[in-house]
């Protein structure tokens, strides 16, 4: 028995019945026989707008999925979940759905509406390598709180998030690269997180590519690669407090001069009234004050051949894309080696503007 007040029934798709409790919907899993992911329902979550939200228990991974209206987009990057290895390891997949805010017909003011396409993609997939939550944001959060405010690690936690938005697929061994370089690199000070990311890998000042080493199998850049990110639990904690501290300064720009055309890009939106599509800029802002880097793979040194890639971007039409464009996900890891994971002890260490820092 829950100890917890439902409010009250939402609305009911496929003969799945959705429920509000504690300021977020999770699923009624009574209704959903063949749905064999446990949906925690019982256990207090922190999960309001505006607060970082904290789970009940701690795992290995967490794989927090951000999605709106694109089932069928969803669907793909949910699948590709399927095929990932945690090699033993705990997991559990947070489905955070956001809600459009569309103005009335009357003209009376916003209102909030959900995609139940999307929704009914989310409630009936299951996962095979552990638990599933279905969260539906009470109110539009937009990208900056389905990105800040959807995980808040704990104290000296171990666990580690990747966060995918539903563009992307995975490598079926972009986990095992994940925990083998935040075992190598997660004791440094300097770390924001580590990034699936791989290809269009530019430089912040001008859009040229990264030169990148040659022989090192990882390589660290200030520019964290949103393409499938872990951050690390401890700044990414510290960032959360920063930017919740900062962003209510209106007088505050997130100005980066060393990544004029990141900046430029938001200094552009920020005439269009669309800053808010773009809450990587407070990111970038804040490793370029603390000095801290994202770890990137270059797997294609081992290789010596063209890239191959942890994660795909499928770039589907939407927010970042008008349009469908081509996609790399033939180019994703399909065969292990060892030899991906045999990391440099002092990594090359790449400024915004590409120029190098001295390592060691």
């Amino acid at each position: 028995m829950t100890r917890h007040k439902v409010i009250t029934v939402v609305w009911t798709i496929v003969g799945i019945t959705i429920i509000e409790q504690l300021g977020f919907y999770i699923v009624n899993q009574n209704k959903l026989p063949s749905l064999t992911a446990h949906i925690d329902r019982s256990t207090h979550m922190d999960c309001s707008p505006d607060i970082t939200c904290k789970y009940p228990e701690e795992v290995d991974l967490r794989i927090i999925v951000m999605t709106f209206n694109r089932p069928d987009s969803l669907k793909k990057t949910l699948q590709s979940l399927n095929d990932l290895k945690l090699d033993g390891d705990t997991g559990s997949l947070e489905i955070w759905i956001d809600r459009k805010l569309k103005a009335e017909k009357n003209g009376s003011g916003p209102k909030d509406t959900i995609d139940t396409d999307t929704v009914e993609t989310a409630l009936t997939f299951t996962w095979l390598n552990g638990q599933t939550r279905v969260h539906i944001h009470k109110t539009h959060v937009g990208i900056y709180g389905q990105w800040i405010d959807t995980w808040r690690p704990r104290r000296r936690s171990k666990e580690l998030a990747l966060f995918l938005e539903d563009d992307i697929s995975v490598s079926p061994y972009a986990y095992r690269w994940l925990k083998a370089v935040h075992q190598k690199y997660g004791s440094r000070n300097d770390i924001a997180g580590y990034t699936l990311q791989s290809e269009e890998v530019h430089m912040a000042s001008n859009g040229r590519p990264i030169n990148r080493p040659r022989n090192d199998t990882v390589f660290l850049y200030k520019l964290l690669g949103s393409w499938g990110y872990a951050p690390h639990p401890k700044s990414w904690m510290e960032f959360q407090d920063w930017y919740h501290r900062v962003r209510n300064n209106t007088r505050f720009q997130p100005y980066v001069p060393k990544a004029a055309l990141v900046t430029r890009w938001y200094k552009t939106f920020e005439m269009a009234n669309k800053q808010n599509t773009m809450w990587t800029i407070w990111h970038v802002y804040y490793c370029n004050k603390f000095n801290m880097f994202s770890v990137y793979s270059n797997l294609n040194a081992v290789t010596k051949r063209s890239e191959i890639l942890l994660a795909a971007n499928r770039k589907e039409p939407g927010l970042h894309f008008p349009s469908k464009l081509p996609e790399h996900t033939d180019k994703l890891l399909h065969v292990w080696s060892d030899n991906y994971v045999t990391l440099p002890d002092h990594p090359q260490l790449y400024d915004f503007d590409g120029s190098r820092f001295k390592t060691d």
